[in-house]
C-alpha cells in the first residue's frame, strides 16, 4: 500500500489485515510450509524496545536448542502467536478499559495470580 493511498483512510488504514485463501493441494502427502498454514497476515506498530525483545528471545531461543530441537524454525511471529494465545487463555475484566496502559496492568495482575 503507498503513502497516497493511505490518506484520507485514517488511523485504522495503517494496520494492513490480509486474509489469505486456503488452497487445495493435489496430493496431501506434499507438506506445506507452517507459514502457509495461517489465514491472516497482520501488520503491527512497535516500539524499538519491543522489537528488540522479540530479536533477542527469537534468537535465544534458536541458538540454545539441540539439533534434534530444530525441526522446526521459531520466529518473532512464533513468539507472538504463542504470546496471543497464553494472554487468550486469560480471563479478564475487560470493562471501563481507559488506555492501553491500564488494559497492560490488568493482564499483568492476572499473570501474577497465575505464577
Amino acid at each position: 500500500m503507498n503513502k497516497r493511498s493511505v490518506l484520507g483512510k485514517g488511523a485504522e488504514s495503517i494496520f494492513e489485515i490480509t486474509k489469505f485463501e486456503k488452497k487445495e493441494m493435489p496430493f496431501k502427502s506434499i507438506r506445506q510450509p507452517k507459514f502457509k498454514t495461517f489465514e491472516v497476515k497482520l501488520s503491527i506498530l512497535l516500539r524499538d524496545d519491543q522489537l528488540e525483545h522479540l530479536t533477542n528471545l527469537e534468537w535465544q531461543i534458536m541458538r540454545k536448542r539441540s539439533s534434534e530441537n530444530k525441526k522446526e524454525r521459531i520466529t518473532k511471529n512464533s513468539i507472538i502467536r504463542a504470546y496471543i494465545d497464553v494472554l487468550s487463555s486469560l480471563a479478564i475484566d475487560t470493562s471501563e478499559i481507559r488506555d492501553e496502559a491500564d488494559l497492560l496492568r490488568r493482564l499483568k495482575g492476572k499473570l501474577q495470580v497465575v505464577q
